[in-house]
């Protein structure tokens, strides 16, 4: 049987619930896992796009069904690239007026982020979605200068083109703050949009802040943002909780230190890129960054808002790879499990809800709160046959992705 989990109880325990804010919040009791509402929740979801914001009958048919299921996570790329999507701003003529919001745009972002406070869905925005601003899409982005009528190459350091992927080469728009091309014209505007987010998404309590997607920008970039965005709301009297998603595959590259060593900036981590390893390096990688923030700040949570089921980009999702991706991730620890949109991941399919239904099943029956990763408790355990979570001598569970068996090495009968 694939995907088999076993869960043993040998002691009773109540449902650990606390009290706390009703904005999301890092768990007190367990700051590795988040709360909401006053009670510790383990984020899980799906959705057939990234940017569901913007595709507003979409949006609506998504939340409701992942409700349905459990789901209480999405996530939220601002990006405007696909059919149907509106941009940020208003057009005088054929350009483009960064001075002047579109009240379209920002309508659609405030409607999903009260469709998903109705039922309690977490919203983990993403500021700059990165692909919108290289080749083509950049072509017709409101920021390009041959867009818009507010500045130029002449007196910014943009160019109206960039032919380079992301990860080849960050363009000149993400080195806009000082310490790096200190383009002060561009970055006006960039700090406008952002406090228009501001204004827009700190009034409700269901989100979390990621400031860019599979970026290789310079950490300038994003530690400029981390605090420019948690200045912005302590001036608004509240707090907010933001992280970085870098674009590397293994979580030991020193980028990702960008994050894990900067606590002060980014409370939490989103560690979506290592889904795009499988089996027993998936998980390593994981525990690896796990032990890694006790050394810098101690546990904070680790996000997967995006959990990939192909082998590598361009190759056909495997349903059962995006599934045990998913698993794994629970069963390493993780704060948070979606998975991604098609055709990359399953989005919110039948087969993304049975697994939705089955975790959120599972995280309601046994105290996963309480539990930390333990494959040391599992003897005559083959490479990626079996993973624990377990309390010693009150809770475990093990999940066998292909089937198989293991001795579980139970406290007191070793």
């Amino acid at each position: 049987m694939k995907g088999l989990l076993a869960v043993v109880v040998l002691m009773a325990w109540g449902a650990l619930a606390m009290a706390g804010q009703e904005r999301i919040d890092i768990s007190k009791a367990n700051p590795r896992y988040w709360e909401y509402g006053g009670h510790l929740v383990l984020l899980l979801g799906g959705s057939d796009e990234d940017n569901l914001f913007n595709n507003p009958a979409l949006m609506r048919r998504n939340l409701e069904t992942l409700a349905k299921c459990g789901g209480n996570y999405i996530r939220g790329t601002l990006s405007c690239r696909d059919e149907g999507n509106v941009w940020p701003f208003l057009k005088v003529g054929e350009k483009y007026d960064l001075n002047k919001p579109n009240p379209e745009f920002w309508r659609r972002l405030r409607d999903c982020l009260e469709e998903a406070k109705k039922r309690d869905i977490i919203v983990q925005i993403e500021v700059w979605a990165t692909f919108d601003f290289y080749r083509d899409n950049w072509k017709r982005n409101p920021f390009n200068p041959a867009m818009n009528i507010n500045y130029s190459t002449a007196n910014t350091k943009l160019k109206e083109t960039w032919d380079y992927h992301p990860a080849q080469k960050p363009q000149p728009f993400f080195h806009s703050p000082p310490g790096l091309n200190d383009d002060r014209l561009v970055l006006r505007y960039q700090e406008a949009f952002v406090r228009k987010l501001l204004d827009t998404a700190l009034p409700f309590p269901n989100v979390l802040y990621c400031l860019d997607n599979e970026t290789r920008a310079p950490c300038g970039w994003a530690h400029y943002w981390a605090k420019f965005i948690a200045d912005e709301a302590r001036r608004r009297a509240t707090t907010v909780h933001i992280t970085e998603m870098w674009d590397p595959w293994n979580l030991t590259d020193p980028q990702h230190g960008n994050t894990y060593r900067y606590p002060k900036l980014f409370d939490f981590t989103d560690v979506s890129q290592n889904n795009w390893n499988s089996g027993q390096t998936h998980y390593d990688r994981l525990l690896w960054y796990r032990r890694n923030l006790l050394k810098v700040g101690g546990p904070r949570p680790m996000n997967n808002v995006k959990i990939y089921g192909a082998e590598r980009p361009g190759k056909p999702c495997r349903p059962e790879l995006n599934t045990d991706r998913f698993w794994r991730c629970v069963f390493a620890g993780c704060a948070s499990a979606r998975f991604h949109r098609p055709p990359t991941g399953i989005g919110l399919s039948e087969a993304a809800q049975r697994t939705i239904r089955a975790a959120r099943t599972f995280a309601s029956a046994f105290d996963i709160f309480s539990t930390e990763p333990r494959n040391d408790l599992l003897a005559e355990r083959g490479r990626d046959e079996a993973y624990c979570l377990a309390r010693p001598g009150a809770v475990y569970a093990v999940y066998f992705p292909k089937g198989g068996g293991v001795r579980l090495k139970v406290k007191g009968s070793e």
